[in-house]
């Protein structure tokens, strides 16, 4: 056995050994060769750019020290408990507007229609006193612009009156055949020009409150349909008279005729404030819907 070669296990030991003057022989300087390491069957490649080809990184700035976010006031969150807002009505027209304030303009309109009628009489008294002695300059010029303004006014009242009344019947007709789940076939343009072009509006208003009588199962037919007839019968009349009286008036070449045709136009002012009135009570009582429509009265006896 040499010195360098090593024991089995289980041999003998040499004196060498067992005096413990053995020395191992030393490792040699080269190493040996190390098996390959065994891959494992999880092992994932993983492909990555080259250094140089790789974007550079962004570069940070510093951000400038800011203020501590603070309110200037009170902002009263949960402090204020504001109402749910209202619904608006919708705005309504010229003509709607006219249309509910009718019973007062027809009432105002009696009442400047006597004063205007009270004016031309002033006027006239003075016509006749001229026939025999002059008057004054300033008694003519006062009672001429008290004819004046009030025959402007009356105009004005005239005017605010038509169209109050197209904006009643429309409103009324409306309502009316909205019962019956119709629809109204005469236009809001239609009742309007026939209510306010001449000569057309003394026909057409009839028509159109007959109409709506058909519609207003409420009323009493026959009761109401007279009322309407003598309506429109004063309506003729009044006309007549204002077209006759201003017809003479233009034409008149002396003092009586002028006179004549001054009291044609007093008569027809009164006649017109009478017939305002009928106008309100057939607005505000024979076609109103809060109170039931008058019976009319029997003086004898049925048979």
């Amino acid at each position: 056995m040499t010195p360098g070669t090593p024991m089995a296990p289980g041999a003998p030991m040499t004196q060498a050994q067992r005096n413990h003057t053995y020395v191992p022989p030393r490792a040699s300087a080269v190493p040996a060769a190390r098996p390959a390491p065994r891959m494992s069957r999880h092992v994932k490649w993983v492909a990555t750019r080259p250094a140089a080809a790789r974007a550079a990184g962004r570069r940070r700035i510093a951000a400038e020290p800011t203020p501590t976010p603070h309110y200037d006031h009170n902002p009263g969150w949960g402090l204020i408990d504001i109402p749910p807002a209202e619904p608006v009505a919708p705005r309504k027209t010229y003509v709607e507007r006219m249309a509910a304030r009718l019973p007062r303009l027809l009432i105002a309109s009696a009442v400047v229609l006597v004063l205007a009628a009270i004016a031309q009489t002033w006027v006239y008294v003075l016509l006749v006193i001229n026939l025999e002695s002059p008057v004054g300059r300033a008694m003519a010029v006062a009672a001429r612009t008290s004819v004046i303004a009030t025959g402007v006014a009356a105009l004005g009242m005239m005017l605010a009156c038509l169209i109050g009344v197209a904006g009643w019947l429309m409103d009324e007709r409306r309502r009316a055949y909205a019962r019956h789940d119709q629809r109204d076939p005469r236009s809001p343009e239609q009742i309007m020009l026939g209510c306010w072009i001449p000569i057309l509006n003394l026909v057409k208003p009839l028509a159109f409150f007959r109409e709506l009588l058909d519609r207003r199962d409420d009323l009493l037919p026959d009761y109401t349909g007279k009322r309407l007839w003598w309506l429109w019968a004063g309506w003729l009349l009044v006309n007549a008279l204002v077209i006759g009286g201003l017809g003479i008036r233009i034409f008149a070449d002396t003092l009586v005729w002028q006179s004549n045709a001054l009291a044609m136009v007093i008569v027809s002012n009164l006649l017109s404030a009478v017939f305002a009135m009928a106008l309100w009570w057939t607005i505000t009582r024979l076609f109103a819907r809060e109170a039931p429509a008058a019976a009319p009265k029997r003086f004898l006896v049925a048979a």
